[in-house]
């Protein structure tokens, strides 16, 4: 048991890594203009709500098929960027977010499910992947965070968050094309 827990550590480190669709969200969700406590609210409410349905997916409780799950995390990152562009206050952002985060566990959980994992330590390797995956996740907030706040002082940073947003709606929507067609 012990000897599988670093190898799903690491591949949840590595999934959100190498996910750049759970990265480009993540960043749209942080661009805009917020306070430690709201970031802490919006990180939160993703860290619970991705934990749930990837839990709920890979132990086969809920099944959402690929062709839904992956067009809806695109379309998240569009929805984020507009927000980002035409909504002065995300206050309440951490609720959208949840939303958001229950669709994205369900991604995060095709990677598990492919590998048809042996029941006996499944929970275990479950808790031990998204463990990596929340690791992550608290990297990249500790490398944005300073960033984020340093471009909230300047005076240019509504144009910033608005360039940035249209990068990322730009992005989604590619991604969202390619995963419709």
């Amino acid at each position: 048991m012990i000897s599988s827990f670093f190898p799903f550590l690491r591949l949840g480190m590595e999934h959100i890594l190498t996910g750049y669709d759970h990265l480009l969200f993540i960043f749209s969700l942080l661009i805009a203009r917020q306070t430690i406590k709201q970031y802490a609210a919006v990180i939160t409410a993703f860290t619970v709500a991705h934990c749930l349905t990837l839990t709920l997916t890979v132990l086969d409780i809920i099944n959402v098929p690929a062709i839904i799950v992956e067009p809806a995390i695109a379309l998240s990152i569009c929805y984020v960027a507009i927000e980002n562009i035409f909504k002065k206050n995300v206050k309440k952002r951490w609720m959208i977010t949840f939303v958001f985060g229950l669709i994205h566990g369900m991604g995060f959980a095709d990677l598990l499910k492919g590998m048809h994992l042996a029941k006996n330590y499944l929970a275990f390797n479950i808790f031990s992947f998204n463990l990596g995956i929340e690791i992550a996740q608290l990297g990249i907030l500790a490398i944005l965070l300073p960033l984020l706040l340093l471009i909230q002082k300047w005076r240019y940073s509504a144009r910033v968050v608005h360039i940035c947003s249209a990068i990322a709606f730009l992005l989604g929507g590619l991604w969202l094309t390619e995963r419709l067609l």
